[in-house]
């Protein structure tokens, strides 16, 4: 019973990490028509529709989680919800999806990171090494493995946008554990799904003010934002806590590292992208340097969900 449990486990996780692929797809896909905040709009509007019947069964009142900490849950609300999707987004309207794919893998770096500089964790020597190898594999991904382009300096915004986008995930991880906040999703995740709506609304309306048809999408687009709010924002949560649960959360955090060679099986085979040499020389730079910098870190930084 406890291997079928764990091979299930096994399974969960591998489906979240084909999800967490989908999303760059059908992410790049919305984009063309939808702007990045819209996007955004609807992925935190989806996300907290599926969470409601949780809070509807419990019959409490979500929101007294938000009573005292409020300052704190629209932080955690501006930077997980918001800012996170919203550079990813942002990012995508590029279609050098393998090179943003590679940049998922920094998720772990820079939590690592923020840990150090906002908890007063130590890390080892070799760990700075790892940190070192992925930065420069960075800088290879960032500048397209040109030297031209470092000189000049015209580094690859979206790249950038996309390490941004880990960054505020780091972040979000690290304020969970700093603050010693728990947000279940019946609870302090449904409250705020909410905060980010609000800050959201704004910004949605005025831009779809501003354009000729409003929420005028193609049946594709719209399939995309259904995939991105129901698979991202509820189907991917619950995937990756019960796969957690089971299996622990360093076994769980490698499967994270599926996520680019994922992406770029799904550019290749569906988009036409094709392979450049500096992608796989930056990638095994990333890769390598995160696992070092990772698998030794003896204090991991671990939270109830990720950011959405």
């Amino acid at each position: 019973m406890k291997m079928n449990k764990t091979a299930l486990a096994y399974g969960a996780l591998l489906l979240a990490m084909l999800i967490s692929a989908g999303n760059f797809l059908f992410g790049n896909l919305a984009v063309n028509e939808v702007h990045p905040v819209v996007l955004t709009f609807w992925r935190c509007l989806i996300a907290a529709i599926f969470v409601l019947p949780l809070v509807l069964k419990r019959r409490s009142n979500p929101f007294q989680h938000f009573q005292g900490s409020w300052l704190r849950t629209t932080i955690l609300a501006c930077i997980g919800v918001v800012a996170t999707p919203w550079f990813v987004y942002t990012a995508l309207q590029s279609n050098d999806l393998i090179d943003l794919g590679a940049g998922y893998t920094s998720v772990p770096l820079l939590t690592i990171l923020f840990s150090a500089l906002l908890l007063n964790e130590r890390l080892r020597a070799v760990q700075y090494l790892g940190v070192a190898i992925a930065l420069f594999g960075a800088l290879v991904f960032a500048f397209r493995g040109d030297l031209e382009n470092l000189i000049n300096f015209n580094p690859h915004l979206a790249f950038l946008l996309m390490i941004a986008s880990n960054a505020c995930r780091g972040l979000y991880l690290v304020l969970l554990k700093k603050w010693h906040m728990h947000p279940k999703p019946d609870e302090g995740l449904f409250v705020i799904f909410v905060v980010g709506i609000v800050v959201l609304l704004p910004f949605v309306v005025i831009h779809e003010a501003g354009t000729f048809r409003p929420i005028d999408y193609s049946w594709q687009v719209w399939g995309s934002i259904l995939f991105i709010g129901v698979g991202m924002g509820a189907i991917y949560l619950h995937l990756l806590n019960f796969g957690t649960n089971e299996v622990g959360a360093s076994t769980a955090s490698l499967f994270a590292y599926l996520v680019p060679i994922l992406v770029a099986v799904e550019a290749v085979a569906l988009k036409g992208v094709d392979l450049q040499i500096y992608q796989g020389f930056g990638g095994v730079l990333i890769v390598g340097g995160v696992l070092i910098a990772t698998r030794l870190h003896h204090r991991p930084t671990a939270a109830d969900h990720p950011p959405h």
